[in-house]
C-alpha cells in the first residue's frame, strides 16, 4: 500500500501538476480501478484534491505534512533572509539545494521576471553532475559517495555538460579545494550557474547555495562570489546560533 502511495505522489512534478484520473493511474503503473480508490481515500485525507477543471493535485494536507517535518523545510527558512539579499543583488535566480541520492533537490529558490529560464524549481530537482550546486554538494559529500555517483548514468543536457567521469572527478577535486563551482552553459545554453557549500556548526557540507545568471548580462564574477560566500556565511551563523538556543 506505501508503496502504491507514492507511485501516486511521485507522479507529480513540476512539469505535471495537474492530473487526470487517467494519466495519474498510466504514470504511477496502476490499474485505473486501483488508481481510483486511492485517489478518492487521498482525498478524504486532503492528500489530493481536484482543480476546477476537475484535474488532481496534490492537496493541502500533504503541504501541512511537509511544513512539520524535515530538516530542509527549517533550512530554507533560516536561509530566505540571506538568500533574499543575494537574490536583489544579483536579480537572477538564486536557489538553495541539497543531495538526495543522484540529485540535487532545491528546497528554496527566488526568480524575477527579467531573469533568465532555468530548470530548477523549488521542490524540483536536477542530477547533481549538471548543477553548480549539485557539484559542491558531491564534491564535499564523502569519497564513496563521489565514486559510487561518478559509476552511474551521467546525462548530457547540452553539449557543454561534463559526463566523463575522469574529467568530473577533476572537477570535484578542484570544487573541493576552492569552494566554489562554475558551470556555463551545462544545462541550458547561455546561463551560468555558480554555487558555494553551506556549512553547518561543525564544518559539514549541508547545503549548496548557488546563482543561475545570463552568461553575458551578470553584474560580475568577483562580485557574485563575494555575495555568495556572504550568505553562505550568513546562513551558518545561524544555524550556529539556532544550535546554541537549543541547547541552552
Amino acid at each position: 500500500m506505501i508503496d502504491r502511495l507514492v507511485r501516486v505522489l511521485s507522479s507529480f512534478d513540476p512539469d505535471h501538476p495537474s492530473l487526470s484520473t487517467e494519466e495519474l493511474s498510466a504514470r504511477a503503473q496502476l490499474p485505473k480501478s486501483t488508481a481510483y480508490r486511492l485517489i478518492n481515500d487521498m482525498m478524504r485525507h486532503d492528500l489530493l484534491q481536484r482543480d476546477p477543471c476537475g484535474r488532481i493535485r496534490i492537496g493541502v494536507g500533504m503541504w501541512e505534512l511537509s511544513n512539520r517535518a524535515s530538516d530542509a523545510v527549517e533550512l530554507a527558512s533560516l536561509a530566505r533572509p540571506h538568500m533574499t539579499s543575494l537574490h536583489d543583488f544579483v536579480g537572477e535566480n538564486t536557489q538553495l539545494g541539497i543531495l538526495r541520492e543522484r540529485e540535487v533537490l532545491f528546497v528554496e529558490r527566488m526568480s524575477k521576471p527579467s531573469a533568465v529560464v532555468h530548470r530548477s524549481r523549488t521542490a524540483g530537482r536536477l542530477p547533481a553532475h549538471a548543477s553548480s550546486c549539485g557539484l559542491v554538494l558531491l564534491a564535499h559529500a564523502p569519497r564513496h559517495v563521489r565514486e559510487a555517483y561518478l559509476r552511474g548514468p551521467l546525462a548530457a543536457f547540452t553539449e557543454h555538460t561534463t559526463t566523463d567521469p575522469t574529467i568530473l572527478r577533476r572537477m570535484l577535486q578542484t570544487i573541493r579545494t576552492y569552494h566554489r563551482a562554475e558551470l556555463v552553459g551545462h544545462i541550458d545554453e547561455g546561463t551560468t550557474g555558480i554555487a558555494v557549500p553551506v556549512f553547518d556548526g561543525s564544518g559539514l557540507t549541508i547545503a549548496g547555495l548557488g546563482v543561475v545568471v545570463d552568461s553575458e548580462r551578470n553584474v560580475g564574477m568577483p562580485a557574485i562570489m563575494q555575495a555568495l560566500r556572504t550568505a553562505s556565511a550568513g546562513i551558518t551563523q545561524d544555524l550556529i546560533a539556532q544550535g546554541a538556543r537549543a541547547s541552552e
